[in-house]
């Protein structure tokens, strides 16, 4: 019988696993599945963004295949500080933390599983990084060296589980130190036989020349003097080095924690103010139009004077009733006869309030990239017959704007701009746009944000 040749390919393998999982799983399964489910949705929209491929998932580990090096190095750094954020907000005793093994290695492929000793070795390298971090083998080292700004550490050749052959690996150093790597274990070798040979034959030559001097019979009269205190050796000054590059990076990836915590907090307090704001408005407008006076009608012209009828009116028709006597505030809101008409009440302030219109449209939008999709409101804004939609504060991520009229025909098209929040789209500004008809008393928009397919449904305020 034929058999179906294996096939193989060379891709990059990372392997990560919760530390503690069946520990945390016998004191609350049920939080600890919480925790894990948000983690993992975290590891899941990392991966997808730095092209990875999830082969299987199994409790608490994740396997995924990457076809660069690069992108698997950079993708096992940004889900260990995501991680690391999220659990600054949880107490220490209840984190979840992940270890992260990553090989280059040639795998065989069934279906869409991927088998043999290359992923073995990944999840080797991944039972012996700290939690929190990150192993590597030598093969992908070799491969981002000099592509990434990443400090790692040479931990040595390495005698995993089940793997033959000892595996060199390198350990990665959020203090931004430089790996140098080690020679092979055979060169090695070779070099310390060799410089203890050296130093043998180095010290029988000057044996052999203290004897013949007759070093070993003499003493000196008087004692040497003592020689300047040692400097500090080299090691000692590399480990300050060292912890110095490690407070300077904890500093900066503290403040910028802070900072995004602080534009975060910023953002939210201006939505809430600007819901506030519209809604003490519409009250304050809702108020003034209950309280407002009428204005008050305009005064019928008075008769005719008796005096001014002529005589021909006087001889055929019977005589006018006699006046009737106007209350004392007439003259104050009727017109004299003959005059003109009293000119129209001013508009009062409730007019110019009524014109400004506040309130909540729902929008969603499709999941593209690993961006997902979503389905919320947000707050527009009517005046002098433009509408506006407006959402965040001015240059932070995630700030909308697009504004327009409506044509006469009962179209509607919006036109602005967003704030990308997204990795890879973060701080960018992005077109937006939506265009509709008029659909009873709401405007049935669609349009994009970027290159996001997203609907809108506004309340038609003109057409109230």
């Amino acid at each position: 019988m034929e058999t179906t040749p294996i096939k193989r390919r060379l891709t990059a393998i990372l392997a990560a696993d919760a530390v503690g999982y069946s520990r945390r799983m016998g004191e609350d399964e049920e939080g600890t599945m919480r925790q894990l489910a948000a983690h993992r949705a975290v590891i899941d929209r990392i991966l997808l963004a730095h092209e990875g491929r999830i082969v299987s998932t199994a409790g608490d580990s994740v396997l995924a295949e990457f076809p660069s090096s690069v992108e698997a190095v950079r993708c096992a750094v940004e889900i260990q500080d995501a991680l690391e954020t999220r659990n600054q907000a949880v107490p220490e005793a209840e984190r979840l933390v992940f270890r992260i093994g990553i090989n280059l290695g040639d795998v065989m492929v069934d279906g869409a599983d991927i088998l043999g000793d290359g992923v073995n070795v990944a999840a080797r390298l991944e039972s012996i990084a700290e939690p929190g971090g990150i192993c590597i083998s030598s093969s992908v080292y070799d491969q981002i060296s000099g592509k990434l700004n990443l400090g790692f550490t040479d931990i040595g050749d390495q005698s995993l589980k089940n793997i033959a052959r000892p595996i060199h690996a390198y350990r990665f150093d959020r203090s931004g130190g430089t790996a140098r790597p080690r020679p092979p274990a055979a060169r090695r070798a070779r070099g310390r036989a060799a410089t203890i040979a050296a130093g043998v034959a180095v010290l029988a030559v000057a044996l052999a020349f203290a004897w013949q001097a007759g070093w070993f019979e003499r003493r000196p009269a008087v004692p040497e003097a003592a020689g300047p205190p040692p400097t500090p050796r080299a090691a000692d000054a590399a480990s300050e080095e060292t912890r110095m590059k490690l407070q300077i990076a904890e500093a900066e990836r503290a403040r910028a924690e802070a900072e995004l915590a602080r534009a975060r907090a910023e953002a939210e307090t201006a939505r809430q103010k600007a819901v506030e704001v519209a809604k003490a408005a519409s009250a304050r407008s809702a108020q003034e139009a209950r309280t407002a006076p009428a204005a008050p009608p305009r005064a019928a012209p008075a008769p005719p004077a008796p005096a001014q009828a002529s005589p021909k009116a006087a001889g055929s028709e019977p005589p006018a009733p006699p006046p009737v006597t106007a209350p004392a505030t007439a003259p104050v809101t009727a017109p004299a006869v003959g005059s003109a008409p009293a000119p129209p009440t001013a508009p009062t302030t409730v007019a110019a309030t009524a014109a400004i219109v506040t309130g909540v449209a729902k929008w969603q939008c499709e999941a593209y990239d690993e961006i997902r999709a979503f389905s919320s409101t947000i707050t527009y804004r009517y005046a002098d017959g433009e509408y506006e939609i407006v959402q965040g504060s001015p240059g932070v991520p995630g700030y909308v704007t697009a504004r327009g009229k409506p044509t006469a025909d009962g179209r509607l098209t919006l036109s602005g701009n967003i704030v990308g929040r997204s990795t890879r789209f973060r701080g960018q500004r992005l077109p937006a746009r939506f265009e509709g008809s008029l659909a009873g008393a709401i405007y049935d928009m669609r349009g994009t944000i970027g290159k996001r397919g997203c609907t809108l449904q506004l309340p038609a305020e003109d057409a109230r």
